[in-house]
């Protein structure tokens, strides 16, 4: 057996012994009185928590708070999921606003705040939210990223997700899935970019991602005098051209100035930058 094997074969044993812990530690709490398992129950599950994953990153060291089947991974695999991803936010100017739509748990957000960037994070799944928050906190970004638990649309309204509060770090959605989807339902709030920066005052973005799967001519659609700004830069978004709403997305970028200026393929997706056509802006 090679040292390679002999590692490999360790840290399975060392998985097998953990889960058998784990089993009869959960066997031993449903025996408890119920107020000797709530009390030692809650008492775990809050040290579990702070109990926190280190990502290294070119900007420096990242923490993750685990919870739900997706969230180290997805901490895991910021710098190799989507590298053309983190190349981009590299390359954002000084004193830059970044916002975030789709953040989920927050890795980008997060290594654009490390990279000292000021931050508006989006994410209307509840789960997904906490864990954004959560993740902001423990790095001591939470200053630097204001996290708002909001959807982005065309319009002002409140909708529907398909979700699951057990299952963090998930993809959720609006639409309602041929195959049912999660189980679980949340209403969320919706807002325009449009209605965020003029009536609220949020900052103009400079760089924008766009990560909401079926929603990203709607987003377009409420932020048609934003994009039109000379501030915005550039749209970074996951984006199937071929499609009718991704020829659909390509239209309005151009007609709000901008041009399709990269593409990287990640598995069987493709991100695209959208870069603003140098000049002033249009009229608004």
């Amino acid at each position: 057996m090679s040292e390679h094997e002999y590692s490999q074969e360790r840290v399975r044993l060392e998985e097998s012994c953990a889960k058998k812990e784990v089993s009869l530690l959960r066997h031993r709490l449903q025996h408890l009185p119920p107020e000797s398992r709530a009390r030692l129950q809650e008492s775990i599950a809050q040290t579990l928590l702070a109990d926190t994953l280190p990502v290294e990153t070119p900007a420096g060291a990242l923490s993750f708070v685990l919870l739900g089947p997706a969230a180290g991974g997805r901490a895991l695999k910021m710098l190799t999921k989507q590298p053309d991803t983190i190349e981009w936010i590299d390359g954002f100017g000084p004193d830059s606003v970044f916002w975030d739509i789709g953040a989920n748990i927050g890795t980008y957000a997060l290594y654009a705040a490390r990279c000292g960037t000021r931050v508006v994070a989006f994410e209307p799944a509840a789960i997904n939210y906490f864990l954004l928050a959560a993740n902001c906190e423990v790095n001591g970004l939470d200053r630097q990223v204001d996290c708002l638990l909001l959807g982005l649309g065309e319009q002002q309204a409140v909708e529907r997700m398909q979700v699951s509060q057990f299952a963090g770090a998930q993809s959720f959605s609006f639409r309602q899935k041929a195959d049912g989807g999660y189980p679980g339902r949340q209403a969320a709030v919706v807002m325009s970019m449009d209605h965020l920066i003029e009536e609220y005052g949020l900052p103009c973005p400079n760089y924008i991602k766009i990560d909401v799967p079926g929603r990203s001519v709607a987003v377009l659609a409420g932020g048609a005098r934003t994009l039109r700004r000379a501030d915005v830069r550039e749209v970074h978004m996951e984006l199937r051209e071929e499609s009718k709403s991704g020829q659909r997305v390509v239209a309005m970028l151009v007609e709000s100035g901008f041009t399709l200026s990269r593409r990287s393929t990640h598995g069987g997706s493709k991100d695209v930058t959208f870069t603003r056509t140098p000049r002033t802006g249009l009229p608004l």
